[in-house]
């Protein structure tokens, strides 16, 4: 996550004691689902998210979704978001929701849309709305 989140848009500064509190904090959340994308033993990509029942809705919100600078653009994150789209039969989810800074091609490419927040989200084939 560090190396991830290390470059534009982000240029954050990670040190591997925050990014363990975020991955924990996460993932004590309802419902959370952790995926990760493991090459040679090391992790190049993760997507965390928890259930959010929200009002008369049930949402999944993806927290983090990332992978590493040298390994974008080869299908990590489109395996991530196939993955996903599986959790809402499992878990009787409406919406898929997002936040996405630099993504916009990704999202819609993937069937996502702008909501009026800044976020993206997705309708479940579950979803009567």
């Amino acid at each position: 996550m560090a190396r991830a989140y290390s470059e534009e848009p982000w240029n954050e500064h990670w040190n591997e004691e925050r990014a363990i509190r975020l991955v924990k904090a996460i993932m004590g959340n309802f419902q959370s689902i952790g995926l990760a994308a493991i090459d040679d033993d090391q992790v190049v990509g993760g997507l965390l998210g928890y259930v959010d029942p929200y009002a008369e809705e049930v949402f999944f919100y993806v927290s983090e979704l990332f992978v590493i600078p040298e390994r974008k653009k080869c299908g990590i994150g489109k395996a991530f978001v196939q993955e996903l789209e599986k959790i809402p039969r499992i878990k009787n989810i409406s919406v898929i929701q997002l936040v996405s800074i630099r993504m916009k091609r990704f999202t819609v490419r993937e069937g996502y849309v702008l909501n009026g927040t800044g976020g993206w989200y997705k309708r479940s084939e579950l979803s009567s709305r």
